[in-house]
């Protein structure tokens, strides 16, 4: 009772200090016709992420620094949704808006919003999204199909977009669920699954974390995602967007320990670019369809075949492309395709510069002149090779091979060289034809192939020997048997399609060549590169014809 009071307060007093004098040219901030910005209040708004009165607690110390900062005033606000959030600051009803990375995603497709900084939060420029139980229920992502579902707003990463992909990554999809409903917000999403209303929910870790002393449990995590971001209307002066920059980056808790103390869970800003939040727009258009990727006049496009997740590819290769970025002076960005067959699709167009795949895709696509390798990579595991598993549940029968005649087996596609490939060589040369003697399928993801084992709705399947390890939190690896391994066959190499620059080519693989940061190697999963040519692939060629 008391928290309803204190919300009605807050919201009351939200009322009463936005209703500010002035033209209406001036409650939007717009310039006069001397070019100079009016000295009307700006306007900040913040989505409904947590209560009125919490969200005012959180940000009215900040607000009370950019006006001193700034020598303006400021009028913060409340938005009652994450639409109107992203309307005020599109239009020009707001001039400043703290926003959720596929809120600014939408923002910044729909009105070109500029972003300014992103939020740090317990030393990090990052967060990830949970699903949630309570601790007396499920355990697994994987048994929340068929459950009762609770989610943010749709407009939300860290409570719609996030959560969405990862049950989709596990094969669940939101029609799935006996029922999904929609909180808006997060602390309403913890406590409907506390209170039972709910089975399952999706939010951000840090807002969960707030309830797992209460009987909350944490059953499942993304991947990082960048932070929410300050940004700005593209009305406002390139000057007083600097100013704005500016003042939030020098915040830290050396220079403003009251104030960062007052903000409780942010600990300071740093500068955002528009490329940090590519990672939320490949999840967007996957999920919904949505297409909000922009490449600029100077964008250097390279397609990595989807073996994982979008979100996993970003978070291993995406430092990559920064690195490349700064080496040539060319913006490299990473253009991740739905499936295999997109892959293929885009390369054959000619839509990329270059291309990063499994040597069987590349052999497909060198051999009818669509690429031409350049640099392969060295694992620590294997060197500059791989191979590929079958596996089958511990509780099926097959044993052997030979035990996979007539049985149902998934593949990730019959494109892929550790998750078909590989083993259809194997078999091969044990006289077993997977098209005459399995009864095969595609996944087209490692994941969807080793899901469906684990489900038995397939009796094996055929994955890339490291693929396993991705799915380690959501499932029980012990119910997972491997029945054989393939022997090793070349690994990724880095090519170019024939529009490409050739000085441009060997910039990148000079680039490559020489790189040496164990960060950015560490990221990708890999040792190193090594020179490699088209000669390289021929002994594969061979074992496949």
């Amino acid at each position: 009772m008391a928290r309803f009071f204190l919300t009605s307060f807050c919201t009351l007093w939200l009322l009463c200090i936005t209703t500010s004098t002035g033209t209406a040219g001036e409650a939007r901030g717009e310039h006069t016709s001397s070019g100079h910005a009016s000295s009307s209040p700006l306007v900040f708004i913040l989505p409904p992420v947590e209560s009125v009165s919490v969200m005012y607690e959180k940000f009215l110390p900040l607000k009370n620094y950019l006006e001193k900062a700034l020598s303006r005033r400021i009028t913060l606000r409340v938005a009652q949704n994450y639409q109107e959030a992203i309307e005020s600051i599109g239009t020009g009803q707001a001039q400043l808006a703290y926003l959720d990375p596929a809120a600014y995603c939408e923002a910044r497709h729909l009105h070109r919003i500029v972003p300014l900084v992103k939020a740090i939060r317990n030393g990090s420029a990052t967060y990830r999204s949970v699903v949630v139980a309570r601790k007396d229920s499920i355990h697994r992502i994987v048994e929340a199909k068929g459950k009762r579902l609770a989610l943010g707003n749709i407009s939300s990463s860290s409570s719609y977009v996030i959560p969405a992909v990862m049950f989709k990554e596990v094969g669940i999809g939101l029609n799935d669920f006996a029922s999904v409903d929609y909180l808006e917000q997060e602390d309403r999403i913890a406590l409907s699954v506390l209170t039972g209303h709910h089975d399952v929910g999706g939010l951000s870790e840090r807002v969960a974390r707030k309830y797992v002393g209460d009987g909350l449990e944490i059953i499942n995590e993304s991947e990082a995602i960048p932070q929410y971001t300050l940004c700005a209307s593209s009305r406002l002066s390139p000057a007083l967007r600097g100013a704005i920059r500016q003042a939030l980056i020098a915040v830290n808790r050396k220079t403003n320990p009251s104030l960062i103390k007052k903000m409780k869970d942010i600990d300071g800003f740093t500068s955002a670019e528009d490329r940090d939040f590519d990672v939320v727009r490949v999840m967007i258009k996957n999920l919904t369809g949505k297409n909000y990727l922009t490449y600029g006049t100077k964008s250097i496009k390279v397609a990595i075949l989807p073996l994982y997740s979008a979100i996993t590819l970003f978070d291993r290769f995406d430092p990559l492309m920064r690195y490349l970025s700064q080496k040539t002076g060319y913006e490299f960005k990473l253009v991740i395709p739905k499936d295999f067959e997109g892959f293929y699709d885009l390369v054959k167009r000619g839509e990329v510069q270059f291309s990063y795949s499994n040597p069987y895709i590349y052999i497909l696509l060198a051999d009818k002149g669509y690429l031409s390798a350049f640099a392969n990579t060295v694992i620590k595991t294997s060197g500059n090779i791989f191979r590929g598993i079958i596996i089958t549940r511990t509780d099926s029968p097959i044993r052997t091979i030979e035990d996979l005649r007539g049985k149902r087996v998934m593949a990730v596609s019959y494109k892929s060289a550790g998750g078909f490939l590989a083993q259809k060589l194997l078999l091969a040369e044990k006289g077993i034809d997977v098209f005459k003697d399995l009864h095969m399928s595609e996944g087209k993801r490692q994941e969807k192939v080793i899901l469906n084992v684990y489900r038995k709705n397939v009796d094996a399947g055929f994955v890339r020997e490291t693929a396993l390890g991705v799915l380690k939190e959501e499932i029980d690896l012990h119910k997972i048997r491997i029945v054989a391994r393939t022997p090793y066959i070349a690994n990724w190499p880095f090519a170019a399609t024939p529009g490409t620059d050739p000085k441009v080519v060997e910039e990148v693989k000079s680039d490559l060549l020489n790189l040496r940061d164990e960060r950015i190697l560490q990221a990708a999963e890999i040792q190193r590169f090594i020179a490699a040519s088209d000669r390289d692939f021929d002994g594969l060629r061979r074992r496949i014809k």
